[in-house]
């Protein structure tokens, strides 16, 4: 009988470990820390709710910011979730304002839908940071 339970783990080992990484693929980037400060009025003054600013020195392959409403924003690395090791970042399409594209595979990701994938091979949504209001500073972290 002991037998044939390591002989059932034995070949159920092999299963968990391809859907546990099947089921983490592109949602894991290279790991960078994130934390930074934005002034709302100064530095974001200038951004009007749906629209997006780019921060190509921050995250792994840059941050997108994305302003839903006044005080609510959304943060996203650029890094697509296909094939996170490539050096390509998401850049905005050139057509549709608020979708970013891989130049890879060519999934587009649509920011106000939480940046889940729109078309192409991937699967996720680009990987969002957490974003908090404090009084007049937008605080960006992971």
């Amino acid at each position: 009988m002991q037998h044939k339970l390591y002989l059932f783990l034995l070949l159920q080992l092999p299963a968990m470990f391809i859907s546990s990484c099947e089921s983490n693929r592109g949602q894991i980037i290279p790991y960078v820390k994130v934390y930074f400060d934005l002034d709302i009025y100064a530095e974001l003054g200038d951004m009007g709710i749906g629209t997006t600013k780019v921060f190509p020195n921050e995250g792994y392959q840059g941050i997108v910011l994305y302003r839903e409403s006044d005080l609510v924003f959304h943060a996203y690395d650029r890094t697509c979730t296909l094939w996170p090791e490539h050096d390509e970042a998401v850049v905005e399409d050139s057509v549709f304002f608020g979708v970013f594209r891989c130049p890879e595979c060519g999934s587009t990701y649509l920011l106000m839908n939480g940046a889940e994938p729109n078309s192409g091979p991937a699967r996720y949504p680009l990987v969002e940071y957490k974003t908090s209001v404090q009084g007049n500073i937008l605080l960006i972290t992971n």
